[in-house]
């Protein structure tokens, strides 16, 4: 627990640190100025949206869960439920510089909510985690086809397929275990390799696969959305098209453990994707992905809420986490 902790303070520090360096990039070149004009004239309708919106996009995690739970053989897990606690992890999440604390919170209310052990509950997030980065990976690869009769400069979409291949083949090795029996008496890998043979069999039912893939084609949609509704309000020339193209590749970079909730990796690629184009500055484009992250804070408020009206669950939680 405590090295995994560790870790995460790490991925708090390179934020912070990409973060800066690009904020002391743009001021050498004057373009602080530039990311406070367009935050100045930004549009509260288009943005209180795009909080709504967010909302929207959370409900697609709960829907992974409920469809990752069923095939785990817990049909009676309540989506309404699982909402409110995607909800409450995504406020720990932003309250604490340890991102992996709202994953464990997570499975954590998991199993106490549902009475479950607590490693089916863990197995559950893990599950999660992973298919929501396969989902990407599969919407990705037919963006960045997609990508081949749109203007979009060679180099992004090579870089774009390279990253999907890698993809796809952690997503084969995953499948090709799933008719596998792989016993070696250590008890750690066991379950380790227990726990990669029932993904790979969960994720070879078609309607389980399809029904994952559609999700992550929701939650990419809802994204871009939020992306679209930001650029309309902060009345910024951007292509929609090239937003919803390049969405699975934002979210795939912002997604790695290396990044605090995405922060500093999601200002690099959106300054390379979006803001490569030509039709907005480098300046823009970061105050853009800025925006996007602040929206995705406010729109974990609510979760605060839930957390603050049920003490008896965050004791509970509490010593679930310190046992972890």
């Amino acid at each position: 627990m405590w090295k995994l902790l560790r870790l995460n303070w790490i991925a708090f520090a390179s934020s912070l640190f990409l973060l800066a360096a690009i904020l002391y990039v743009l001021g050498r070149k004057g373009g602080l100025d530039a990311l406070f004009s367009v935050w100045d004239r930004t549009n509260t309708v288009a943005f209180f949206v795009a909080i709504l919106l967010m909302f929207a996009v959370q409900s697609t995690n709960a829907w992974r869960v409920k469809i990752i739970a069923t095939a785990d053989g817990l049909p009676s897990i309540g989506y309404l439920s699982l909402f409110r606690i995607q909800l409450i992890s995504q406020f720990i999440a932003y309250g604490s510089p340890i991102s992996a604390l709202s994953d464990v919170a997570k499975a954590a209310m998991i199993k106490l909510r549902f009475n479950l052990p607590v490693g089916q509950s863990i197995r559950i997030v893990i599950y999660e985690r992973i298919c929501g980065a396969l989902g990407a990976v599969v919407v990705g690869l037919i963006a960045t086809f997609c990508q081949l009769v749109v203007p979009t400069p060679t180099t992004l979409i090579d870089v774009q397929f390279l990253v999907w291949l890698a993809g796809l083949i952690g997503g084969g090795v995953v499948l090709a275990c799933g008719g596998l029996h792989i016993s070696s008496r250590i008890g750690l890998f066991d379950r380790a390799a227990r726990a990669i043979t029932s993904l790979g069999n969960m994720l070879r039912r078609p309607l389980v696969a399809s029904e994952l893939l559609l999700v992550s084609f929701a939650q990419l949609v809802g994204f871009s959305l939020v992306f679209i509704v930001l650029a309309l309000g902060m009345h910024l020339p951007t292509s929609s098209l090239h937003i919803v193209l390049f969405m699975p590749f934002i979210f795939i970079i912002s997604s790695l453990p290396i990044f605090y909730q995405g922060w500093g990796g999601r200002e690099a690629i959106v300054m390379v994707t979006i803001g490569g184009l030509g039709t907005v500055s480098i300046a823009q484009s970061i105050a853009l992905s800025v925006a996007f992250g602040v929206v995705v804070f406010l729109s974990s408020i609510p979760g605060a809420v839930f957390w603050i009206m049920r003490p008896s669950m965050r004791k509970s939680v509490r010593l679930e986490v310190e046992q972890t």
